[in-house]
């Protein structure tokens, strides 16, 4: 249930912004939320002994991982916590030849850090609304990247 709490808690301010009726996570049941739990690997992020966020994760494919969802408290955003989370969960996956993700276009934020962390901005775009627009991003294992060099 904390977890639960916890994305609605960080998710608010972005559904209020872009009145996403069709796709915030601030409108999943806790029972949607336990299915995802389900699938891949969910984990708690900490910071100083308290909880700040947390990530899922799971496998497209044998070779494809998915980053479903980060989500970190607004108050510890911009502290590098999700740079350093999506370093280790890299080094936790080695299996991995890419990783992909989805987020909102208009959140400038969101795609600076992706594209900071090695992710290419794809085609794939979903609008949403007239306020938001869904991108999807890919990144090439270092692994794979450096093997091909």
């Amino acid at each position: 249930m904390e977890l639960f709490e916890l994305q609605k808690k960080v998710f608010t301010p972005i559904y209020e912004k872009y009145e996403d009726h069709k796709t915030s996570p601030v409108l999943q049941t806790f029972e949607r939320f336990k299915d995802r739990l389900e699938t891949g690997d969910f984990y708690k992020i900490h910071m100083d002994d308290l909880l700040v966020g947390s990530v899922h994760v799971y496998k497209k494919s044998p070779q494809v991982m998915r980053l479903h969802m980060i989500n970190i408290l607004e108050d510890c955003q911009g502290k590098g916590i999700a740079q350093q989370v999506m370093d280790r969960l890299e080094t936790m996956y080695p299996e991995a030849d890419s990783w992909e993700l989805d987020t909102i276009l208009e959140e400038e934020r969101n795609c600076y850090l992706y594209e900071k962390m090695g992710y290419d901005q794809t085609e794939d775009r979903w609008k949403v609304n007239d306020k938001m627009t869904l991108v999807h991003y890919v990144k090439t294992s270092n692994i794979k990247r450096m093997k091909a060099l």
